[in-house]
């Protein structure tokens, strides 16, 4: 029986964000150990469901659980999380030595208080651990920004090929190959890893910009040999030293291959990166392009306020002009203010409740708090599963809920942070997305999964707000760029 260590440890860390990622803050997203992390994943579309799945088809591998927590983006992760996870890991893989791999579903894009490379001091310590010939194998979030750490001390790194991420237990059941096949004697992985000095905007990968880099990468996995050829956009908002693109290409025991692969991939990627930029529209001719009547709703995309990426999800800025405006039919999700959620809870379902929604972080940023008569039409605990293309089957809790309409126009205001990609936010609260004229949602991309399917038109901005979409729009303390 060969035995693998497994470990889940996720945060996208946006430095520009003032609230840290703490104990609460994961166990309000996820917070398990030991088996419970393995049998909660089953047959989900994760890394950790792909991984598990295809491992646990086998009757001779034990997978051995450690600990799995995720959390919201936010900023840096606290130390004591941090060492939590690593003294839990590293005290399973001592107490079941000798062991035949570690799996490690990373992001890529974590800070810790005192870590700017949180996955690489990591990785590094499970290797002083283990030894040099066991073999540590792990998935990335599309958006990691890969160290030269990482790369040094873990075998093979697969990050997600899809943004919005529809490819998540797709990964992980490749890294799962990789492994079985090297347990197997199949295959003797060699990884090399080429850094890119570009900060990618936030990119979908169906972008007729970035497709051809894709299209390169997918001809050289169909070559001898190559057992991965992947390349990952980077977290600008992250604030690191080593941040941007990078390149990972793994060969069965080719290392002049790798090398060779990765470096043509890196100057590809760099070639083409003056054309992989985006063009923000107006909040206003967005708005006006609502009202141009058809057939689905028109999306816009309030990106600066993901909290998908680090941001508090409360800003105004759109909700305020639609006021401004007169407009009637918009449905906003979502409004993070836990504080307006307890006052619609005490006047209750059907009353009307003046609220300073929102606008609570950053005034700058935010907009500020905006002065509403609100009716309150529901109150949920904001528990949904998702049904989408995107974690289908996993379980959201974005707190407790309160729907409300503001001048013809309805509100989702919740108290935890859960950024709105799938559309049960809406069915789960009595709405019903495709007959709406407008859909604001606070994301960038993923939402595109799930909306695209009904929207007539999308339209994503780069207003103000902790998590702007375009690099360009940060200043930065720490990420030089290459010297």
């Amino acid at each position: 029986m060969k035995k693998i260590i497994v470990a889940h440890f996720s945060h996208e860390t946006n430095a520009f964000c003032s609230k840290k990622a703490d104990r609460l803050a994961f166990e309000n997203c996820r917070w398990q150990v030991g088996q419970e992390m393995i049998d909660s994943q089953r047959g989900l579309d994760t890394d950790l469901g792909g991984f598990v799945d295809a491992v646990l088809e086998r009757s001779d591998i034990e997978l051995i659980p450690t600990v799995a927590l995720v959390a919201p983006p936010s900023g840096p992760v606290t130390e004591d999380v941090f060492n939590y996870v690593v003294d839990s890991v590293l005290e399973t893989i001592n107490k079941n030595l000798p062991i035949d791999g570690v799996f490690f579903n990373f992001h890529g894009a974590m800070v810790a208080e005192n870590h700017f490379d949180a996955e690489g001091d990591i990785s590094e310590k499970i290797r002083e651990v283990i030894g040099d010939d066991v073999p540590f194998m792990g998935t990335l979030d599309l958006h990691a920004n890969v160290t030269e750490k990482m790369a040094k001390y873990v075998d093979v790194l697969i990050p997600y090929d899809c943004y919005p991420h529809t490819d998540c237990a797709r990964t992980g059941k490749a890294v799962a190959k990789v492994m079985l096949d090297t347990l197997d004697g199949k295959v003797k992985p060699v990884m090399k890893y080429v850094s890119v000095d570009y900060l990618l905007p936030l990119f979908p990968t169906e972008d007729a910009s970035i497709k051809p880099l894709y299209e390169k990468a997918f001809k050289m996995r169909e070559q001898k040999g190559v057992l991965s050829a992947s390349f990952a956009h980077g977290f600008a908002p992250a604030d690191i030293p080593e941040m941007g693109m990078s390149v990972l290409v793994v060969t069965d025991n080719d290392e002049i291959l790798a090398k060779k692969l990765a470096e043509e991939l890196a100057v590809a990627i760099t070639d083409k990166s003056p054309e992989l930029v985006i063009d923000y529209p107006s909040l206003d001719w967005a708005l006006d392009r609502a009202l141009t009547g058809g057939n689905g709703p028109v999306v816009i995309a309030d990106s600066s306020d993901n909290p998908g990426a680090g941001a508090f999800s409360d800003t105004t800025h759109i909700l305020r002009r639609i006021l401004e405006r007169k407009m009637t039919g918009a449905v906003i999700a979502t409004i993070i203010d836990p504080e307006s959620v307890k006052k619609c809870e005490q006047v209750g379902v059907g009353n009307y409740v003046d609220l300073n929604l929102g606008g609570w972080s950053d005034s700058n940023l935010s907009g500020g708090p905006l002065p509403v008569k609100a009716f309150v039409k529901m109150l949920s605990d904001g528990i949904y599963t998702f049904k989408g293309k995107i974690y289908n089957g996993d379980i959201a809790n974005q707190g407790n809920t309160a729907i409300i309409e503001v001048d013809g126009n309805i509100v989702i205001v919740n108290s935890l942070p859960r950024q709105a990609f799938d559309l049960e936010v809406f069915r789960r609260h009595g709405i019903c997305p495709e007959e709406q004229k407008l859909l604001v949602v606070k994301s960038s991309v993923h939402f595109r999964a799930d909306y695209g399917k009904i929207a007539r038109e999308i339209h994503v901005l780069a207003l103000k707000g902790v998590a702007s979409p375009d690099p360009k729009n940060y200043v930065y303390k720490n990420y030089k760029g290459k010297e």
